[in-house]
């Protein structure tokens, strides 16, 4: 379409950029589907297009979809957000005067940090066999969680740790209640009403199909990744495992703002949808880069969008990335994905797809990926007067690093992270644990001649 141009040329920058072999996607407005396709690669090596209709692993978005089911149990009059988990699983954590429910499940509010069984699970489907802790079975993932008493930091409702391995609960609930498979149960009453029928969570399915993802993830090797299988695993289904398209993902987001109807049909009552979206617990600021975001049951809800409110969540399983997000007032919604991990720039993609649909600047809706070009820009090796001193600035997990191999003056190799003090001025530094003492690091760049300096304490360094 002529009208996104504008941002199609954005999106193969962007992957350019960072190096994504491919991805899709889709969008919604005035609650109707209004343009879906797909860029780059599913398979490199083959060189099969990414279409709308790819499926993609679409990570914790899954959560959104168990939120739902369960939200369905409740107005079916079967269970109740306030009901102990207890109640339902041989669930030990906790204790009585305090007891960790339902809705602390879907909000991570449970006061229980990442217990990581859904990343052993994860791994392993990845190729990483290093990790021997039993998680092969149900009574394997249990005997994980329920050995964790040491690991309940407080009581529920005080912190937010996002957690895993409590959504897993949710759909062995979600089971129990309807003596269906989790998956079953999904398919059947909510994939099936959206017309979502290649969207799957089993391995067997995914292999029948023709037109899939093959991930990639980083590669140890001169090569940028390596291709790796997509991972499936049961305790993983609750938590992050549906596999869907950007043109069927538009069905659900259609749903959604919709109100919970999807051609006259309902999947959830509106009132239990708005549940959903109705802040629960605080996300500290720092996590989401100062915003003031909250989390509902399975959703992450920002309040002030350029003066809308946003509802959104990403995903991530190592070989594919996604980012769903919607302005329900707006009947607006987009959904992105891609085969390697691109969580930075799917998300921002979906801030600059609605801003574009608001008519807001693009420049203004993507301050994330000006941050990241901006650092990136600044890595690479740098040496003093001479080459006496030597430095490598590497951006690693969306960390700056200093690290000193061989130096005359630190005698050990190290490697420091820069600590921003001032993006916009480059400014940084290396914390040191005594009290006010710090190392001041500054960069400058000069961009008529390409080149960049910083200084290090009384060090002044020169890019090579």
């Amino acid at each position: 379409m002529e009208r996104f141009e504008e941002i199609e040329q954005k999106v193969v920058d962007l992957m350019g950029e960072f190096k994504i072999p491919g991805l899709s996607i889709g969008i919604v407005e005035h609650g109707k589907p209004i343009y879906a396709k797909g860029f780059g690669a599913r398979n490199v090596e083959k060189n099969l297009p990414f279409t709308e209709n790819t499926l993609f692993g679409i990570g914790s978005i899954s959560k959104s979809f168990t939120a739902l089911a369960l939200l369905q149990l409740i107005q079916e009059g079967k269970i109740n957000l306030q009901d102990p988990v207890s109640k339902y699983l041989n669930f030990k954590l906790g204790d009585n005067k305090n007891p960790i429910k339902i809705c602390h499940l879907l909000s991570h509010s449970s006061g229980i940090p990442e217990l990581s069984a859904n990343v052993v699970a994860l791994v392993r489907q990845l190729g990483n066999f290093d990790v021997t802790i039993p998680m092969s079975s149900w009574n394997d993932f249990f005997l994980h969680i329920n050995n964790a008493i040491t690991e309940v930091f407080d009581v529920p409702d005080k912190n937010f740790f996002y957690n895993n391995d409590m959504f897993t609960c949710v759909g062995l609930i979600i089971e129990k209640l309807t003596n269906m498979k989790f998956e079953a149960y999904i398919k059947k009453n909510i994939l099936e009403p959206l017309n979502m029928d290649r969207s799957i969570y089993l391995k067997e399915d995914f292999e029948k199909d023709n037109d899939v993802l093959t991930g990639y993830i980083p590669s140890e090797e001169k090569k940028l990744y390596k291709e790796t299988s997509h991972p499936f695993d049961k305790i993983v289904y609750a938590p992050g495992g549906l596999v869907s398209s950007a043109r069927e993902m538009q069905n659900y987001i259609i749903t959604l703002i919709n109100g919970g109807l999807f051609n006259n049909s309902r999947i959830i009552q509106q009132s239990l949808l708005e549940q959903m979206w109705t802040p629960y617990i605080k996300i500290p600021e720092e996590t989401l880069g100062g915003k003031d975001a909250w989390y509902g049951l399975g959703w992450v809800i920002e309040k002030d969008f350029f003066g809308h409110r946003l509802i959104h969540h990403g995903g991530d399983v190592g070989s594919s990335t996604a980012f769903l997000a919607l302005l329900p007032e707006e009947k607006m919604g987009v959904i992105l994905g891609a085969n390697c991990n691109a969580s930075i720039v799917l998300s921002s993609l979906a801030h600059l797809i609605l801003g574009f649909l608001l008519g807001i600047e693009i420049s203004k809706t993507t301050p994330a990926l000006k941050i990241d070009k901006k650092l990136k820009s600044l890595t690479g090796k740098y040496s003093t007067y001479k080459n006496l001193e030597n430095i490598i600035i590497s951006f690693d997990n969306d960390i700056l690093y200093a690290e000193i191999k061989e130096s005359l003056d630190f005698f050990i190799p190290m490697k420091l992270p820069l600590v921003p003090e001032d993006i916009n001025e480059l400014k940084f530094y290396v914390p040191i644990v005594y009290p006010n003492r710090k190392i001041k690091v500054q960069f400058f760049v000069e961009e008529t001649i390409q080149e960049v300096h910083f200084t290090f304490d009384r060090y002044y360094f020169h890019k090579i």
